[in-house]
């Protein structure tokens, strides 16, 4: 046996290393992030309002949305290569201690407070007009990010609720902004939060290096639905991430408004929504654009800021829109606030 083994062992190796290598190319994941276009998906089908059924909606209002691989496979990433339409680049900061499913998790906590945040600036609006509308909401403190040296790392869930800490003293520590004012000389402190299942109890540990606990919290308001009219219903979506806030915002308002605002048009756009009514800055922007222009909307708004801000969407859009041999004029509408959206839209004959 092993006179024939070594006889046909050239051959053997010449078979089992390009089959190692291919399955290595096939299956071997890489630290990288690889973007590409979607779709768009109109907001009323998302998100539904019981409130002037007989109103007529000519025109449509839709999110963007990108296709994203996080993690691809050396085999996924070479043929992103030979696209002009697709773009990478190596996963950095917080996101390359998490894993994917991790990272589909706080995708998924940005869009579910986003809707929130929207439908809490989009009844603000239309309650100006219209004193029946009304919105009641409440804060929410929720577990953001986790750090690797997190003890208890697993236990704790992105999206659960911070409900208190006893710190320094045995002090009873209920906004998390006094969190490390109330940090003493032991390593360890209780913390309790809430999950769907109810409230929970973990000893947390001090990192030794880091003097910190390892959790990013972050404040949300969320809707009060019961003390909310008129009433709204969220239907599921496998779309994540809060760069659809912006559009969802101006959808709901024209559900609760008399007026069709779409004035017949196809709209689409991207942009976060803050609680004051602001527009955020959203990622994605090259794929965004080809993505619209590919399902031929009419207008498209994209967030712009100031040159003294450290990210400006529109003009990495109007860089798009060279690359590619789009006419931004009268398509690329950019947009500070939700306040804009809708004094361009008044002004559209």
């Amino acid at each position: 046996m092993n006179e024939l083994t070594n006889k046909f062992w050239p051959f053997i190796r010449l078979l089992i290393f390009p089959y190692l290598f291919f399955m290595f190319v096939l299956l071997y994941p890489i630290e990288y992030y690889v973007h590409a276009p979607g779709g768009i998906v109109e907001v009323e089908s998302l998100i539904t309002i019981e409130y002037n059924e007989d109103k007529v909606i000519e025109g449509s209002i839709s999110s963007t949305y990108i296709m994203s691989i996080n993690r691809p496979t050396f085999f996924q990433f070479m043929i992103s290569e030979f696209s002009d339409y697709t773009y990478s680049n190596v996963i950095t900061g917080s996101y390359s201690n998490y894993t994917n499913e991790e990272i589909n998790q706080i995708s998924y906590l940005d869009k579910a407070t986003s809707v929130d945040a929207s439908i809490i600036v989009a009844y603000q609006q239309a309650g100006m007009i219209n004193s029946e509308i009304i919105i009641d909401y409440y804060p929410i403190v929720l577990v953001f990010g986790k750090a690797p040296y997190l003890s208890h790392y697993n236990d704790i869930n992105f999206g659960d609720e911070f409900i208190k800490m006893i710190g320094d003293g045995g002090v009873e520590v209920v906004d998390f902004l006094q969190i490390g004012n109330n940090i003493g000389e032991a390593t360890a402190y209780e913390f309790t939060f809430k999950n769907k299942n109810g409230e929970y109890t973990r000893i947390l540990e001090l990192d030794e290096e880091e003097n910190k606990f390892g959790i990013t919290f972050k404040r949300y308001l969320l809707v009060n639905k019961e003390n909310t009219f008129p009433n709204y219903q969220e239907r599921p979506s496998n779309i994540g991430g809060p760069s659809g806030g912006l559009m969802q915002t101006l959808a709901i308002y024209n559900m609760l408004v008399e007026q069709d605002v779409t004035k017949g048009l196809k709209i689409a756009g991207t942009g976060t929504i803050n609680y004051d009514g602001t527009v955020g800055y959203i990622g994605g922007t090259e794929q965004k654009i080809t993505t619209a222009y590919l399902n031929k909307v009419d207008l498209f708004f994209i967030p712009f800021h100031d040159p003294n801000y450290y990210y400006d969407n529109y003009m990495e859009a109007l860089r798009a829109c060279e690359k590619y041999g789009i006419d931004p004029t009268g398509w690329l509408i950019p947009v500070s606030s939700f306040a804009d959206v809708l004094d361009y839209l008044n002004g559209v004959e």
